[in-house]
């Protein structure tokens, strides 16, 4: 049984410092922090590697618990429990658990869309420097003849 505690305080404790991460992401992004950014993916992606191996460990410590038990899945574990302590912490972890990861989607949903509205920013002042018909940044010669160089944009694009 504390063998199951501890694994599931290693997997709160990653959800607690992936939602940081989250969170810093979010400062990052907004400040459009190249370099910030690359650091906390990064320690993200640690992060990541720390949870899947607290899933492992969680998942191996279960599967123990659930043979020396007659229960099929660790809800109907719970509910065999006897109303003690045990089952109190088991349930406060499972609570926590699931509200760390619902605050972790959101935070990720917040992310994304401000990651797709920087991309959709960039896109549109790309578009914007790279218009060849639009604005005409050379000498036009009065008499409406056209030069050469009459339908390049700002940055030579076929070079």
């Amino acid at each position: 049984m504390n063998a199951l505690v501890t694994a599931l305080d290693g997997l709160i404790n990653v959800q607690r410092q992936l939602i940081g991460c989250a969170g810093h992401k979010k400062a990052a992004l907004i400040e459009r922090s190249v370099d910030r950014l690359n650091d906390i993916t990064t320690e993200e992606k640690k992060l990541v590697k720390q949870l899947e191996q607290a899933e492992l460990e969680r998942m191996t410590v279960m599967e123990s618990v659930l043979q020396d038990s007659d229960a099929a899945d660790f809800q109907s574990f719970l509910a065999q429990l006897p109303g003690g302590q045990a089952r109190q912490q088991l349930e406060s972890q499972l609570k926590t658990l699931q509200e760390l990861v619902s605050e972790l989607q959101a935070k990720n949903r917040i992310n994304d869309r401000l990651l797709k509205d920087s991309m959709s920013f960039v896109q549109h002042m790309i578009d914007q420097i790279t218009k060849s018909q639009q604005q005409q940044f050379n000498y036009q010669s009065p008499t409406g003849q056209k030069s050469q160089t009459g339908n390049r944009g700002f940055f030579d694009t076929k070079a």
